[in-house]
């Protein structure tokens, strides 16, 4: 118990009073430090957010998604990575080499488009150290220099076209991103994600790596082709033997497949969570945005009789039957719940490939009605992340068991109490 002193209004025995006030105070303040571990209340237990969280949050997402996204212009660059040979006229010569015959809107908005986000990533990780306009120059320097790789790159490669066109648009679109950032960053809409993301997940590095795992998986969800929740292609009916057709024995194994999945993505989301969010809502609302991603590409993407060939009832009936599990076993300790996570993702992956269907990707292209080119890369990337990610996510699984900060509700102090 601590004593109360009302010090007086003067300036010097004012001074005095709070001295004492102090030293009286210091015995609670050594048996609160000297108190066990587990009894001791921290900020990171009481959650208590920042002032100004937009402005203090310092949890380093950008610097996890931006060698991610690096990677991914570079496969989409340099994809299919064979036949490499010299170029004839010099690596350099597209700089000099006039405008391309065949130039079209889409391809010069995709270029713009494809490296904003860049620019975004870039103009993050550099503001941190330095003033906006400095930064804007940075990441717009860094875009081009990819995009200059990139484009010189591709003059060893027969079946790729390096262009100037190509790095001039690449390196708008950077300039355009981290733009888009400096102006972004002091918006209502900036604060309010970066508030959102302070509320609902974990802090921490390894919570954040989670993260980028959520976001590659909603990607995943904008190609079609694979049905949801599953591995795979869908049929192409329209070159498909008899014997291809998917049969009643496959039916059960596919959809135990998607309801493991479904719990293991459940799980999975879970152990990244903090304690007061409710687990399972925020899986289903994953989902569910995973599904509307699913089928408004299929609207744009796909011919329309095969629309709604990613989906079927069978796909709905398992994932209830995986929610409902979900629902059980959301209530398991941190722990058990990364360990249950790890092993449902493998077992749903693995089952899903074995009773898939896995057509040729010249078959898989003719189900898509998309005249605008950019096709190839875009599915055999999604098709390539929607084969890795179950590893990828139990490798990260593992490797975090006993390294995740908690999501059990008891981290939580029932109350706080002033020492």
């Amino acid at each position: 118990m601590s004593t109360r002193f009302d010090c007086p209004t003067s300036f010097t025995p004012q001074v005095a009073c709070v001295s004492v006030q102090f030293w009286s105070a210091l015995p609670n303040r050594l048996a609160v430090d000297q108190a066990p571990v587990s009894m001791q209340v921290t900020d990171r237990e009481l959650r208590v957010p920042p002032l100004n969280s937009s402005e203090t949050d310092r949890r380093d997402l950008p610097r996890y998604v931006l060698p991610a996204y690096i990677l991914l212009i570079v496969y989409v660059s340099l994809s299919p990575f064979t036949g490499w040979l010299a170029p004839e006229q010099g690596a350099l010569n597209f700089l000099m080499a006039p405008w391309p015959r065949y130039l079209t809107a889409f391809d010069l908005i995709v270029n713009v488009l494809a490296y904003m986000p860049l620019g975004v990533l870039l103009f993050d990780l550099v503001r941190r150290s330095t003033g906006w306009a400095l930064a804007v120059t940075a990441a717009s320097l860094g875009g081009g220099l990819l995009s200059f790789t990139m484009e010189t790159l591709q003059a060893y490669l027969p079946m790729r076209i390096a262009s100037s066109v190509d790095l001039m648009t690449n390196g708008l679109g950077t300039v355009l991103g981290a733009l888009l950032a400096a102006r972004m960053g002091r918006s209502w809409l900036a604060r309010w994600l970066v508030d959102w993301r302070h509320q609902t997940f974990n802090a921490g590095a390894r919570t954040e790596f989670g993260e980028v795992l959520l976001i590659i998986w909603l990607f995943m969800q904008l190609n079609p082709s694979i049905p949801f929740l599953s591995a795979g292609t869908i049929l192409n009916p329209f070159v498909a033997e008899w014997n291809t057709l998917p049969q009643p024995h496959t039916l059960l194994p596919l959809g135990l497949a998607v309801a493991l999945n479904v719990c293991g993505f459940g799980l999975f989301t879970s152990v990244l969570l903090q304690p007061q969010v409710r687990a399972v809502r925020f899986a289903v609302g994953m989902i569910v945005v995973g599904g509307l991603l699913k089928m408004f590409a299929a609207g744009v993407l796909l011919k329309p009789p095969l629309m709604l060939d990613w989906f079927g009832i069978e796909t709905m009936v398992s994932a209830a039957v995986g929610l409902a599990a979900l629902w059980l076993l959301a209530r398991l300790r941190h722990s058990w719940r990364i360990y249950l996570a790890a092993m449902l993702i493998l077992a749903g992956g693995m089952l899903a490939k074995l009773a898939a269907i896995y057509e040729a990707l010249s078959r898989t292209l003719g189900v898509f009605n998309w005249p605008y080119g950019q096709l190839f890369n875009f599915t055999s990337l999604t098709l390539l992340l929607n084969e890795v990610w179950p590893f990828v996510a139990l490798a990260y699984l593992v490797v975090g068991f006993r390294r995740l900060p908690s999501s059990d509700a008891a981290s939580i102090p029932a109350k706080a109490h002033d020492v």
